[in-house]
């Protein structure tokens, strides 16, 4: 067994998958979120009893380790605010992090060098439809949008949302900084080669010492 961190765990939906791949392995399982919502629908799913939760900025705090995994899912690592932030978050993993752990980062890669807006419609964790704006500033390297919630309970409420993105070279750097080197990257989660066409990367870290 091992003790695994996830870090922004939402509504536990990648918790799910590893007890599926996982079923007897007595893994002990934390997820840390800031969302209240989130966390609540989480705690709602009848997880066994070594999987806990947790409430808190994952830049600013982090329950104790050591832990052998600790894995942000598709792009949360993105939704700090600044370069400061992911500062603190990688030096808090490095500190949890067991010598012989791993960090796992799955994020989009922005192949544009031109500003763009699109929307769509999207299904949210909560299974809420909404249509979804968002406009790409590649000098900033920063994506904004809005979420228009569509439902007849909510009229057509508008939520603003901000990413600030950093590319695999920025995040091997900053992880450099706290001892953590690059082990391996693929295209995706099934290890499809990782190319400079590709456009998300999944990254494994491991402390150098």
């Amino acid at each position: 067994s091992v003790r695994v961190l996830e870090l922004g765990v939402g509504t536990g939906r990648l918790v799910a998958q590893w007890l599926s791949l996982r079923p007897a392995s007595g893994d002990t399982i934390i997820g840390i979120d800031s969302s209240a919502a989130m966390l609540q629908i989480a705690q709602e799913k009848n997880f066994p009893a070594s999987v806990s939760f947790m409430r808190g900025d994952f830049s600013e705090q982090l329950p104790n380790g050591p832990f052998d995994v600790v894995f942000i899912g598709y792009n949360t690592l993105f939704n700090v605010p600044d370069e400061s932030a992911l500062q603190g978050c990688i030096s808090r993993v490095a500190h949890v992090l067991a010598l012989t752990g791993s960090l796992y980062i799955d994020a989009v890669i922005p192949n544009s060098t031109e500003a763009s807006t699109h929307e769509s419609m999207q299904t949210m964790a909560t299974g809420e439809e909404v249509l979804a704006t968002s406009h790409h500033d590649p000098l900033s390297q920063r994506i904004t949008g809005t979420f228009t919630h569509l439902g007849p309970e909510h009229g057509s409420q508008v939520r603003s949302w901000a990413v600030r993105y950093f590319t695999p070279p920025q995040l091997d750097a900053i992880a450099e900084q706290f001892g953590l080197a690059l082990f391996s990257r693929y295209a995706d989660g099934r290890k499809t080669a990782f190319t400079s066409d590709s456009y998300r990367h999944v990254s494994r870290y491991s402390p150098t010492v």
